[in-house]
């Protein structure tokens, strides 16, 4: 269930930071001829980017202390960098973005896996001194029983 909640999130902090960067930055896509009949609306940052970024690395991050074999970790990993940057690509061969609406999808995709690994961190920091304080407790009061 962590990876689960781990990939709602990702993409939820994906989503809102996509959403208001299209509402303070507005850019129109590149005057090109467009190989898919989308609307003609904000074109920075690349959502698509950012978000194969969010679930790609998210997931690596995840699941990647959870693998053993070193090969397999390395795979994960060059997988997780090689589909984004074909998804970045492909929106801007598809004539969607610019390179640098690619750019800003890149630094939204990363700010979002790093918002929520520092969370998870955060919370196993609390969790932990949430059961070293319960260890203490239990001492001290098994201490006072005693004497």
């Amino acid at each position: 269930w962590l990876v689960v909640g781990f990939a709602v999130f990702v993409l939820t902090i994906e989503s809102a930071t996509y959403r208001l960067t299209t509402l303070a930055v507005p850019r129109h896509r590149p005057f090109v001829e467009r190989l898919e009949d989308l609307p003609v609306n904000a074109s920075y940052p690349s959502g698509h980017t950012a978000a194969s970024i969010a679930v790609y690395a998210g997931i690596v991050f995840m699941l990647g202390s959870g693998i053993s074999q070193r090969g397999l970790r390395i795979a994960a990993w060059a997988a997780a960098l090689v589909l984004p940057a074909y998804v970045a690509m492909s929106r801007m061969y598809r004539g969607m973005h610019h390179p640098l609406d690619v750019a800003g999808g890149v630094i939204v995709g990363i700010g979002a896996v790093m918002v929520l690994v520092f969370a998870r961190r955060a919370a196993a920091v609390a969790s932990e001194a949430r059961a070293a304080r319960g260890t203490a407790r239990a001492q001290a009061t098994r201490g006072q029983a005693v004497a």
